[in-house]
């Protein structure tokens, strides 16, 4: 049972981890058109390095640690599961792990992971840009 709930916990945060990248890619966007919108150095600074990663792992077409783990984890408890998890993790999980071609996941992530190196570049942290003065 608690290789299940561990499992679950996993997804939970793996969605959590999506909705920062999410977000964080927003915020970007905003922030390249609204000079002192979105300078909060540490956000984007964790932002650019996860969104590297996530692109690296993209683009060497290898699974993210979290899904390995999951998969690992819900092995343990019960190979044959059918309907793993609560309710709702078993929702989120479509949303993590949606059933449809890597491209169309690969494409965009390393769009976005270019994006956001650039606008780091272009635009840096205050407190980014001061260090490099």
């Amino acid at each position: 049972m608690l290789y299940k709930i561990f499992a679950d916990l996993i997804v939970v945060m793996h969605f959590a981890w999506i909705l920062f990248m999410l977000v964080g890619v927003i915020l970007t966007l905003i922030g390249f058109f609204y000079k002192r919108f979105f300078d909060w150095w540490l956000f984007r600074t964790l932002h650019l390095c996860g969104i590297i990663y996530v692109g690296l792992k993209a683009f060497l077409r290898e699974y993210c640690p979290l899904t390995i783990l999951e998969n690992t984890l819900r092995a343990k408890y019960n190979p044959d599961l059918t309907y793993p998890g609560s309710f709702i993790v078993h929702y989120i999980e479509k949303l993590v792990y949606p059933d449809v071609n890597p491209s169309i996941i690969l494409v965009p992530t390393i769009f976005i992971a270019v994006f956001t190196i650039a606008v780091f570049i272009i635009k840096p942290p205050a407190k980014i840009r001061r260090i490099f003065k």
